[in-house]
């Protein structure tokens, strides 16, 4: 890669992938050589100005952004402040800058996928901090690359995947919100993506901008459980499926931080950047090998 790009956040599960597909294609990244364990805005010139990279990538808050199910306020603060400094030092500059959205960005009345088109309507803090940093990074650099994901599965403890593993082995009936849809994808995947736009990026493409990626098979809550719950039986983890009751959608504490409809149409990044979607399926059997209650 003949871009010199900097990854802020590579700890982070998504960060760990991405370096790993990318040491594959003999592509390295320029990095911090001890990450902060509290990421301060006050630092940022100083690493750009010491490391001189043409383009950033983001990670420094992608377990709070796809896993936490209701950060903290101060924890979100925290978030806005370090991403409104770099999105500035980045502007003067004139570096690409990569970011991430999620869902929350939108309130899930849609009934159809999501678009880049579609305006943002925020639901809860979260949501709404994360529609502002969107909005600013669009606003202020146009040399950007907003890559929007809804439910991302990794193995982190805590997280969306290891919540619903941990009901499911509980050896209890599992209580799951009825008609909450979205795009589960793989922290593999979603780093196949981001390297991908990378490299076309490093082409001297002009395609800055925001784009969704969906995973390819649309899946309900309810239904990505039961699967979840074969894969759990077929590699010995419990013994029998358990039973599942349906309830409404707006009892789950889900709801009043996640959107019903998280199902994103991913057909602007298939055309631009001729990224195919991959179903999430396959990426199962990997994370729970890494994954055990």
């Amino acid at each position: 890669m003949r871009m010199r790009v900097l990854l802020l956040g590579k700890s982070s599960l998504l960060g760990r992938a991405l370096t790993v597909q990318a040491a594959a294609e003999d592509i390295e990244f320029l990095t911090l050589e001890e990450e902060p364990a509290d990421w301060q805005p006050s630092a940022i010139a100083g690493w750009l100005d010491t490391l001189q990279p043409d383009a950033v990538v983001d990670l420094a808050f992608y377990h709070q952004q796809f896993q936490v199910l209701a950060p903290t306020a101060e924890a979100l603060d925290q978030h806005t402040a370090f991403a409104r400094q770099l999105i500035a030092e980045c502007q003067q500059r004139d570096l690409l800058l990569c970011m991430l959205s999620n869902t929350r960005v939108f309130d899930g009345s849609k009934g159809q996928p999501y678009t880049e088109k579609d305006p943002l309507q925020p639901i809860g803090l979260h949501g709404a901090q994360q529609a502002a940093l969107d909005s600013l990074l669009e606003q202020c650099c146009p040399r950007h690359l907003l890559l929007r994901f809804s439910w991302v599965l990794d193995s982190s403890e805590g997280g969306l995947l290891q919540r619903l593993i941990s009901q499911l082995c509980s050896g209890e009936t599992v209580v799951l919100a009825e008609e909450w849809r979205g795009n589960p994808t793989p922290v593999a995947d979603m780093a196949r993506v981001v390297l991908s736009a990378l490299k076309q990026l490093d082409c001297n493409a002009q395609l800055y901008g925001c784009y969704h990626y969906a995973s390819g098979e649309m899946a309900s809550w309810i239904s990505f459980a039961r699967t979840l719950a074969q894969e759990l039986v077929s590699c010995g983890r419990i013994e029998r499926e358990p039973g599942i009751e349906p309830v409404a959608f707006e009892t789950q504490p889900a709801a009043a931080v996640e959107p019903r409809n998280a199902v994103l149409s991913g057909r602007r990044l298939l055309h631009v950047f001729g990224i195919k979607p991959r179903t999430w399926r396959i990426g199962l059997p990997e994370l729970l090998d890494k994954k055990i209650p």
